[in-house]
């Protein structure tokens, strides 16, 4: 029987991952989209390609190596919102409904951050992500840690002083 660790281990990123980071990570992830909004994931998937409710469960549950998988009832209420709001249009084939980004929607995207446009650029590796919006996402992350600093543990705080001296390393 196949754990989560052995379905990671079978998706090729073209660079090392530690699936322990992955899975803190995706739990971390889980949260903040509690909070701050499935909308944004669905708007970059379906900024990607037109897919369904359905493909974009699926998506969501593959994204976030198996620890997430969003029920129908948040899919489709947030698509219902989404496209009377104008950001995704839908289209009818063979019985689906398929849904894509809108002008609209595209911009409303490209106006949020953490952790979308992040994820954005990491399912699309032709782009990338120029440094200026990876030290724009790390400033909005600095900033999210800052407020939660009560919650911080003796790991995380040794974790964020590697990643500190890593950085200062770099403006020498």
């Amino acid at each position: 029987m196949k754990n989560k660790e052995d379905d990671f281990n079978e998706i090729n990123f073209g660079f090392n991952i530690d699936p322990n980071m992955v899975h803190k990570l995706a739990h971390s992830m889980h949260g903040i989209t509690r909070g701050f909004g499935i909308k944004y994931w669905i708007l970059m998937l379906v900024s990607k390609e037109k897919m369904t409710g359905a493909q974009m469960i699926d998506k969501i549950y593959e994204m976030s190596f198996g620890f997430w998988r969003p029920s129908p009832g948040s899919i489709y209420s947030i698509l219902k919102y989404l496209s009377e709001s104008g950001f995704v249009k839908v289209e009818q084939n063979d019985n689906k409904k398929y849904y894509s980004i809108t002008d609209k929607g595209k911009e409303y995207l490209d106006s949020s951050w953490f952790p979308w446009r992040s994820a954005s650029s990491f399912m699309n590796k032709d782009e990338g992500t120029s440094i200026d919006e990876t030290i724009e996402t790390l400033d909005n992350l600095s900033e999210f840690i800052s407020e939660k600093e009560k919650l911080l543990s003796k790991e995380n705080k040794k974790t964020l002083k590697k990643i500190d001296d890593r950085l200062h390393s770099l403006l020498k």
